[in-house]
């Protein structure tokens, strides 16, 4: 083989070699890039879960709250109530239903509530399924009710200023 035949055998093996150098560091980069960014998700997914269960909790103590407003407002009516009135009795235990309600709220908080109706959910699915049904064709009554309320008041407005001017 002639010298120069050598050189280009040479400068070819060390091109492949360069080229297998470059395409084994990129393969690294992309690994150790691939890496950090699945370990930056899991921390992002970690601290996305912790403020959301932060929040859930905060808001079920703060609705423990409002029920516990509520039950209260209920046994003071049935304090005033006349003995011989007959709601009187569903008022004090409406009232009793709502501090048990508003306690375990505040014990057991988002995470125990959560555990319940999955337990529910499991033991008796069609009761589950058909109380989840009956809930949210209520929600959906009360914001359709919501709305006409408040499209009535923008209405009603107008309209009873208008019968005040004619009147005047």
């Amino acid at each position: 083989m002639s010298e120069s035949a050598h050189v280009d055998t040479h400068r070819a093996q060390q091109s492949g070699d360069g080229s297998r150098g470059f395409t084994d560091t990129a393969r690294e980069q992309t690994r150790a890039v691939t890496d950090q960014a699945r370990s930056q998700a899991r921390t992002t997914a970690h601290d996305l879960r912790g403020r959301v269960t932060d929040e859930a909790d905060t808001q079920t103590h703060r609705t423990a709250g409002a029920v516990r407003q509520w039950a209260d407002d209920m046994a003071g009516l049935a304090q005033n109530a006349p003995a011989d009135s007959p709601a009187k009795s569903l008022v004090a235990q409406a009232a009793d239903q709502g501090h048990r309600a508003a306690d375990y709220l505040d014990r057991h908080g988002f995470g125990g509530l959560v555990e319940d109706v999955q337990g529910f959910a499991r033991r008796r699915p069609a009761a589950f399924l058909g109380g989840a049904a009956l809930a949210g064709l209520a929600i959906g009554r009360l914001v359709k009710a919501g709305r006409a309320e408040a499209d009535g008041h923008g209405s009603g407005g107008h309209g009873s200023g208008e019968a005040e001017q004619r009147e005047v």
